[in-house]
């Protein structure tokens, strides 16, 4: 992330944090789509309807349990990026980004698109002992994937006083995602296989002492 005379420039944020921006750019893309059908489409009687992607809809890439039984395995993967609700999609949303934009100065482009896909996928498919009559969608598997890798390099690297910060942001992030129709299990797939990779990729991105940051700065 560059800055020019202590100013944050967008520009240079939006073409350097790829992972994040790629991911979030499908995330948005799709939820719109589904937005706008779901205005044409669907019967609007309240607020609740306007703000709400209807099962129907989301049964077409969300991952509706009894459409992947019948053979459309590749729901499992879809589902990852659809959202139920304008509050589902910014609050995945802004965690993706909290997140997202730590892990991408700790792993590579393609160790942050297998952590988080992998995290998701796997949420997905234990999903699928829930039942046929279960629809779940939403990236917060892949989410959560990504905060169990940065608590284990917080740890590693900073030790305590950064763990302490992510525990703190997660408990945030769960208090979020708690709710009746919430799928928990999908919650903590991500997080266990999150908190696995780090141990995986031993090859990652080499990181910048804090001594190093502090000194470059007192010449500023």
């Amino acid at each position: 992330m560059d800055k020019k005379d202590g100013e944050f420039n967008f520009a240079s944020f939006w073409k350097t944090n790829l992972p994040t921006r790629n991911i979030f750019l499908i995330i948005l893309f799709v939820f719109i789509i589904l937005f706008v059908l779901n205005i044409i489409f669907i019967p609007i009687n309240n607020l609740t309807d306007l703000f709400t992607i209807n099962p129907w809809l989301l049964s077409i890439i969300g991952q509706d349990n009894g459409r992947v039984y019948d053979g459309h395995v590749y729901l499992i993967v879809t589902s990852i990026f659809v959202h139920t609700s304008v509050l589902h999609f910014l609050s995945n949303s802004l965690f993706l980004f909290i997140y997202g934009l730590r892990a991408e100065e700790r792993f590579f482009s393609w160790q942050y698109y297998l952590i988080f896909l992998v995290s998701g996928i796997l949420g997905g498919i234990l999903t699928l002992t829930l039942g046929e009559n279960v629809i779940s969608a939403g990236a917060s598997g892949g989410i959560f994937g990504l905060l169990g890798a940065n608590l284990v390099l917080a740890y590693q690297e900073e030790k305590k006083k950064a763990l302490w910060v992510y525990l703190g942001i997660g408990g945030i992030f769960l208090i979020f995602s708690v709710g009746i129709n919430v799928n928990m299990i999908a919650h903590a797939i991500g997080l266990i296989t999150g908190i696995v990779f780090p141990f995986i990729l031993k090859k990652r991105k080499p990181t910048v002492p804090v001594s190093e940051i502090e000194h470059e700065d007192s010449f500023e």
